[in-house]
């Protein structure tokens, strides 16, 4: 079970904080939160990855259709502070070029 928080800052974006493992449940949760915002018009979003720790290829994969379904709507999808682990997954699976990483993890 993982914890969404979703805020909307000022400058139009809305921020995911995920906190806890995405594995097959947690990233179908996050599939749909994702889905809600798009549905409603919101399609710049920054995934804060900073209390996430794994993730898994279901998480992968849910990753690469939001960031498909962002950009067909004129939108982003940013990761922000991934874990060494996750970043290093995204190396060895060559997700690195796809999936943009927003690297402020001092900021708040």
């Amino acid at each position: 079970m993982i914890t969404l928080t979703t805020a909307q800052r000022g400058d139009g974006w809305h921020w995911i904080t995920v906190d806890g493992d995405l594995h097959q449940d947690s990233a179908a949760q996050l599939q749909r939160r994702l889905d809600e915002l798009v549905g409603h018009g919101h399609n710049r979003v920054v995934l804060d990855l900073k209390p996430t720790a794994k993730l898994d290829f279901d998480a992968l994969v849910a990753l690469v259709l939001a960031r498909g379904r962002l950009k067909n709507d004129g939108g982003e999808l940013l990761l922000r502070c991934p874990s060494t682990d996750v970043s290093r997954l995204l190396e060895l699976t060559g997700l690195t070029d796809l999936l943009d990483v927003l690297d402020d993890c001092a900021a708040s």
